[in-house]
């Protein structure tokens, strides 16, 4: 008898094992989505992305970093241009052997894409004169490729990458001084709520003196939890009443949609 139970123990064991091999397997499965498949999916997020690398034919060169606060702004900018793009229908001519601009993207699983203007080649004298289509990209992942058209970005790798800031604007700084000084008024129980903080002021009746401000900011700590609530909240600041706070509000596990929303600053 003895021996039966160690034979059905073993083969417990046995099933066990596999259904741990068999959920493992489906979960790197899962997990090896390709890029190309996301991004047609519109499932890409920007904290999937580690960094990128800007260069283009002149050797201007510039990184931009998931790590840095700041620069973590443009990876947001970016993926938001990307899952506002379209598929554009028709051959993919081969890409410039040195494009003007490329921009490589290194995700967290180390995949390198690389996106550059998209060219239409012909032959001319001889030889083949290749001239970028105005609005339009290629998309590479290994040796698989897409063409996008997306004005934004298209611009953004042209130029618009080297006038980035490398730090807040004023009215910036002054946007997140204002919030500070309202949060205070709210206690310590809020004071994790400064994570993209947006202001928006009005005149009381046209009096320059007296303004209602509404305020909404996202929790810091939703950047290492995953999940992100998001923090509204109204004041009257009169300098004749002084602060008066009303309609504190917070929204619990937010959308990705109104996540970017709250922290884009671009068009």
């Amino acid at each position: 008898m003895r021996k039966y139970h160690v034979v059905i123990l073993f083969l417990i064991g046995c099933l066990l094992h596999s259904s741990s091999q068999m959920a493992e397997a489906k979960k790197n499965a899962n997990q090896q989505v390709s890029f190309l498949e996301q991004l047609m999916a519109h499932t890409i997020k920007h904290d999937e992305v580690q960094t990128i690398k800007m260069e283009n034919d002149l050797g201007q060169q510039r990184e931009f970093s998931i790590t840095d606060g700041f620069q973590e702004r443009v990876l947001r900018k970016v993926v938001h241009w990307l899952h506002h793009s379209s598929q554009v229908k028709g051959t993919i001519e081969v890409s410039v052997r040195n494009p003007a601009n490329r921009m490589t993207l290194t995700m967290v699983n180390k995949e390198v894409i690389t996106i550059e203007p998209a060219y239409t080649c012909a032959a001319a004298d001889k030889r083949q004169i290749c001239t970028a289509k105005d609005g339009e990209l290629i998309v590479s992942e290994n040796n698989l490729k897409i063409r996008l058209k997306s004005q934004p970005l298209y611009d953004w790798l042209a130029v618009g990458w080297r006038n980035e800031l490398d730090g807040p604007t004023k009215e910036e700084l002054l946007e997140e001084a204002l919030f500070t000084r309202y949060l205070n008024e709210l206690g310590p129980a809020y004071s994790d709520f400064f994570m993209c903080p947006k202001i928006r002021i009005e005149p009381i009746d046209g009096d320059p003196r007296r303004h209602l401000i509404f305020a909404s900011a996202l929790n810091y700590s939703g950047h290492h939890g995953g999940n992100f609530d998001k923090l509204t909240f109204s004041v009257s600041d009169s300098n004749l009443t002084g602060l008066q706070v009303t309609n504190v509000k917070i929204d619990k596990h937010i959308s990705q949609d109104e996540i970017e929303k709250q922290c884009q600053s671009f068009d």
